[in-house]
Parts: structure tokens; C-alpha cells; sequence
């Protein structure tokens, strides 16, 4: 089974039982469970951007687009669960019931020690937090300006801005404790890049890197032709070529492909699977590349962290120049990823 296809299916299977989960959860259970998926997004946050090398634009352009993304996914998710149970259980703030106020109307007449620091958007977090320098001014100015309801409607922009400084601390203190446990974390990025690149020396060559958008396998594998056989192509021309030796050598690779069901797939998933190989974006992996072996009729061979190198050679002359990839389990957050590895300049 193709890897990208088990995570995939995985991860729709994992939020099929989250939703399950959040029907039985009360509101205080899911805004916690909440505050502690943003503190984990934070932390792993934190470790992504140490992995952009100081200077590499383009690895810290990849770097904080896929950081979007991954905000982007759990604000999506989140907000989606409480309104899911909102519009089940309604809004727990009877006052706003029975005046038929809007939630956004309830939260800001609520009592301001309900606040939840579970509110504060994971977007506003950043990964060098630093005191906001207006904070202790606030707080000094509400205290001098007097906690007693004196003239007309003093009492509610002091609540209003009590709840804002509280909203400020409490992101600092959600930054900070994301801080210490990413300082804690193994860097499995650096030590898999380190692993292969010592590998790579042993094999007199360099890791070329390549840019995750989908594609890596065939520009890995269109970069290496290039390097080794000076035959030029292209990512399009490579997707057709695999789909191409897939469809007429199904029983081949069916075996060993399933759906997203987890079964073996039907002749009809994989003519779908082979459709979408060449048209989309979709990431290719190992039976792609002994696909594409077969077509150009080299070996090809996968160096990785911790498993030998694989090699991949059946039905074509072992004896020729291999074309060499590197594969990344680690690289980028969102899945596997290939390089190329060029020979080293002489």
C-alpha cells in the first residue's frame, strides 16, 4: 500500500473518531482538549522552524507554508467540533438563552473569570514570544482608574480590558510552556538529514534537495536521468510513463496496493489510483519507482535512515548506473519525501 494513502486514511479514520469523541465530550472537555492540541501544534511549530537553516529562503518558504497549513487544518477542525456541539447541546450560558442573544453577545456579558485561555486563536501564537510591553501599563491604568462603577458605563470597557490583559498573559503562558517541551524533543529531522548525508559520503555523493509540492519522487527521479544518462524530461511525462506500465502490468502491482478501506483494491480503485498518478499531485512511492525502473530500464536505488538500501533492479541489467534518491521519513511534517543524490564534483 502506497504510504501516502495509509496516512491518508488514517488520518480521515482518526478524525471520524474525534468527531465521535466530541458528540460525547461536555463543553468544558472538548475547549481543553482544544487547548492542548494548539500547545502540541505549538511545540511542533517551534521544532519545523528550527529545522530552516539560517539563510536557506526557500527551505524557511516551505517551512512556514507548511506551518500555515497545519494551523490552518486545526483552527478549521476546532471550530468546527464546538459549533458541531453548540448547535447539539446549545449555548451554556443561560442568560444568553433566555434573552436570545448571540454567543458572541454571551461570552462578553459572561462572568470575566469563565475565561478560558482555550480561546485564544492558534494563529496569534508565535514561536518567539516576548512580554507585550503595553501589559503592565494597562494594568496600572485600570487600577488607577478606579474599580467602582462611578460615571456612566465605566464598569464594562474595565471588564472588557481585564479580559484582554488576561488573554495576553495567558498566551504568553501557553508560548512559554510550548517553548520548554519543543527544547525537550529529539529533532528527528536533523538526525535523519545527518544519518543520510553521512551515508551519501559513503557513496560519493550529495543530497540534492527538492521541493516538496507532491512531485519529489519524479523530479528526484528526473533530475537523477538528467545527472547520469543526460536524458532530459518531465515531472508530466514521467507520471504518464509510470501510469502507463501500471495499467498494462496490473497484476504486478495490485497485490499490493489496497483502498482507503484498508482491502485490496478492485480493478476499478486502480484504474482510479493510476488516473490520479498521472493527472494530480498525488506522491508516488515504492511501486512507482519500480514502475519507473522498468520503463527506463535502470536500477534505481532508495538510501534511507536506519534500513538498508534498497534496490531496485528486477527485470532490468543490475549492472548499470543506478539512479540514487534518498528517502525522508522526516524531512516535512506532512509526509515522506525524496531527494535526489547526485555524484559529488570531482
Amino acid at each position: 500500500m502506497d504510504q501516502e494513502q495509509a496516512t491518508a486514511a488514517n488520518q480521515q479514520q482518526q478524525q471520524e473518531e474525534e468527531t465521535v469523541v466530541a458528540a460525547t465530550e461536555t463543553l468544558e472537555e472538548l475547549r481543553a482538549r482544544h487547548k492542548k492540541e494548539q500547545r502540541d501544534l505549538t511545540a511542533k511549530v517551534t521544532a519545523l522552524k528550527k529545522t530552516a537553516t539560517k539563510g536557506d529562503k526557500k527551505k524557511k518558504k516551505e517551512v512556514l507554508a507548511e506551518v500555515a497549513q497545519m494551523e490552518h487544518k486545526l483552527n478549521q477542525q476546532q471550530d468546527t467540533e464546538e459549533k458541531a456541539w453548540l448547535a447539539e447541546h446549545g449555548s451554556s450560558s443561560g442568560t444568553a438563552a433566555a434573552a436570545g442573544e448571540s454567543l458572541d453577545q454571551a461570552v462578553e456579558e459572561d462572568d470575566e473569570d469563565d475565561f478560558d485561555p482555550n480561546d485564544i486563536p492558534i494563529d496569534h501564537l508565535t514561536l518567539d514570544p516576548t512580554p507585550a510591553p503595553k501589559l503592565k501599563q494597562q494594568q496600572q491604568q485600570q487600577s488607577s482608574s478606579g474599580g467602582g462603577g462611578g460615571g456612566g458605563g465605566g464598569k464594562k470597557p474595565n471588564r472588557q480590558k481585564a479580559r484582554k490583559d488576561r488573554k495576553a498573559q495567558a498566551l504568553k503562558e501557553l508560548q512559554d510552556e510550548a517553548e520548554q517541551e519543543a527544547a525537550g524533543q529529539v529533532n528527528m529531522n536533523e538526525v535523519e538529514r545527518k544519518s543520510i548525508e553521512e551515508l551519501a559520503n559513503v557513496m560519493n555523493v550529495t543530497v540534492k534537495d527538492v521541493t516538496a509540492d507532491g512531485h519529489c519522487l519524479y523530479n528526484a527521479i528526473a533530475d537523477q536521468l538528467l545527472q547520469r544518462y543526460q536524458t532530459e524530461t518531465t515531472v508530466k511525462t514521467l507520471r504518464h510513463e509510470t501510469a502507463e506500465y501500471m495499467k498494462a502490468h496490473s497484476d504486478d502491482f495490485l497485490p499490493f496496493l489496497t483502498n482507503k478501506q484498508g482491502d485490496m483494491m478492485s480493478p476499478e480503485d486502480f484504474n482510479d489510483y493510476c488516473k490520479d498518478l498521472e493527472s494530480t499531485a498525488v506522491w508516488g512511492g515504492q511501486p512507482e519507482l519500480l514502475a519507473l525502473s522498468r520503463v527506463h530500464k535502470v536500477p534505481i536505488w532508495v538510501v534511507q535512515m536506519g534500513s538498508p538500501t534498497v534496490k531496485l533492479s528486477e527485470g532490468v541489467d543490475a549492472t548499470k548506473t543506478p539512479l540514487m534518491v534518498s528517502y525522508h521519513r522526516h524531512m516535512y511534517g506532512l509526509g515522506e519525501h525524496y531527494n535526489s543524490l547526485r555524484p559529488k564534483l570531482k
